[in-house]
């Protein structure tokens, strides 16, 4: 294993993040033994970038200019740059900007989808200097009276947009389609780009990558930052996956929906970032026990984790996404289970309580990333 602390040492110095740190304003924990116990932590510095990438344009003299972008859905938009009113309905791409700093953006007004209910991660966006902020709807419905009054330059989709009516109704995929087509008619002035992250079988870094790339196209005065940012994400990404690919250790990653429901994520799926991008090794494949669809993973038992015993277990309580605890009823039911009890992972202190908010609901941001990285490099820094 001497290797693997090589490579968890050149962790730290890529990537200066404390243990499960990130850049909100909230101190994270992460529980890691089998006492179920969590450590609390700092968090991390905020992003820095070298004096090269200084903004050094006046306001008024910022480019106006159309730049063509394609979105996530490979469709090619004209965007005029520096817009000042702009709608975001995909909280990774909000949390790209928010943690970049909106104050470099020169955005006016900023219209997002229920601002009193933000995950608490992003909640700083409320208390924005100098930015009016607007409640454009949900995640999944884009609300016309409120952008009848404040119609904005750009809108910013995010993978559920339109996916609800107004009276909250699931809408199929062609009532989705008409929904936006009406809705791109109706503000004909306004561009629509659809930028997130892919949330059936995850690309988490080339996703990001795109949608920093059209965001450092739209405000090219950000372009630095952005980048910068962006590669210090993929460095720290780069550096785990070299730690856990030398291990040569296997993970099983759960979702617990409730306390006595276990789901399984592998490669392929949403959460398949931990496999494809930060190295671990699945206890199993989706070629193993066939394709799955759903999106909250494949449903199993606790006999059926014993069977794979794993090294290491990350788990994720979706119940706790409103107030992002990672410690919960979920994991304490786990942690108590007799039959978890016998695997490799409980016996060598390696489960671990990831924050669901981070994992699940702002995946695609760069302060998410961040805590992403800052969690897995805790979990290879365990490494013997």
């Amino acid at each position: 294993m001497k290797k693997v602390l090589v490579i968890a040492t050149l962790i730290l110095a890529v990537f200066a993040l404390n243990a499960c740190g990130g850049a909100y304003e909230a101190t994270p924990v992460i529980a890691d033994d089998s006492s179920a116990s969590a450590a609390q932590a700092t968090p991390a510095p905020n992003p820095t970038t070298s004096p090269d990438a200084a903004v050094t344009e006046a306001p008024q003299e910022r480019p106006r200019d159309f730049v063509t972008i394609t979105d996530f859905n490979g469709n090619v938009v004209q965007v005029r740059q520096n817009p000042s009113v702009v709608a975001v309905y995909d909280w990774g791409v909000l949390d790209m900007m928010y943690t970049v700093g909106f104050d470099k953006f020169g955005i006016e007004t900023l219209i997002i989808p229920n601002p009193a209910g933000i995950p608490s991660v992003l909640s700083g966006v409320n208390n924005l200097p100098d930015v009016q902020i607007v409640n454009g709807g949900t995640l999944f419905y884009v609300n016309w009276d409120v952008l009848d009054l404040v119609p904005p330059e750009l809108i910013i989709l995010g993978a559920r947009s339109f996916g609800m009516n107004a009276q909250e109704e699931r809408l199929s995929a062609e009532d989705n389609a008409a929904f936006r087509a009406a809705t791109e008619e109706r503000y004909a002035d306004t561009a629509f780009i659809r930028l997130t992250i892919n949330a059936q079988s995850s690309d988490l870094v080339n996703d990001m990558r795109n949608n920093a790339y059209a965001l450092s196209q739209i405000w090219p005065h950000v372009a630095d930052y952005l980048l910068v940012e962006f590669y210090e994400i993929e460095a720290g990404m780069a550096a785990v996956n070299a730690a856990a690919s030398a291990s040569g250790l296997t993970t099983a990653f759960l979702m617990m929906t409730t306390p006595t429901n276990l789901s399984l994520f592998l490669d392929g799926s949403r959460m398949g970032m931990v496999f494809d991008e930060f190295g671990f090794t699945p206890a199993t494949t989706t070629e193993d026990i066939g394709l799955f669809s759903d999106q909250h993973g494949f449903e199993s038992r606790a006999e059926f984790i014993l069977a794979l015993n794993p090294d290491i277990i990350l788990l994720l309580d979706r119940n706790e996404m409103a107030d992002n605890v990672p410690q919960s009823a979920g994991f304490d039911a786990l942690m108590s289970d007799p039959i978890i009890a016998r695997t490799a992972a409980f016996e060598n202190n390696r489960i671990y309580a990831l924050y669901p908010q981070e994992w699940y609901t702002v995946v695609g941001g760069f302060g998410s990333a961040r805590q992403m990285i800052s969690c897995m490099m805790r979990v290879v820094g365990d490494f013997d």
